[in-house]
């Protein structure tokens, strides 16, 4: 059942995702985004903003690699699988969509790009997670 279920949510997505120039890159909005999410068990989420940014506010479960620094590339290569999904996401879409094309040219099997980015997301009351400072609490 659990097979079935897999094979039927990959149909959707696959109908659903709007492909981009490279065919294993897609742009979800955050509604297909967040189900993606939540039917993969171990999902390799990265955030492409700057540390600033992540660290004010991100979606549970990111790591966070600067699309603006130098050695994204090799950031990218030693911590994300290219076997796996890659769920990708800025502030409003722009800088990971850039990423994912670099992502693909990279040899990754799958991306998956948030569309609208976190801006979207949080449109959607979809829970981030945020750093408060002393001032705060």
């Amino acid at each position: 059942m659990k097979i079935i279920l897999k094979f039927i949510f990959a149909i959707i997505l696959m109908i659903l995702g709007y492909s981009m120039s490279a065919q294993n890159i897609s742009s979800f909005g955050p509604e297909k985004f967040r189900f993606a999410l939540s039917e993969d068990e171990k999902p390799q989420i990265i955030d492409v903003r700057t540390k600033a940014e992540f660290d004010t506010e991100h979606i549970q479960g990111a790591v966070n690699i600067d699309i603006n620094k130098i050695d994204f590339q090799k950031r990218i290569n030693k911590k994300i699988k290219k076997d796996r999904i890659v769920y990708i996401y800025c502030r409003t879409g722009v800088r990971s969509l850039r990423a994912a094309k670099i992502l693909s040219n990279l040899g990754f099997a799958r991306i998956y790009n948030l569309e609208g980015g976190l801006e979207a997301w949080k449109k959607q009351s979809y829970p981030t997670r945020k750093k408060y400072s002393k001032g705060n609490l």
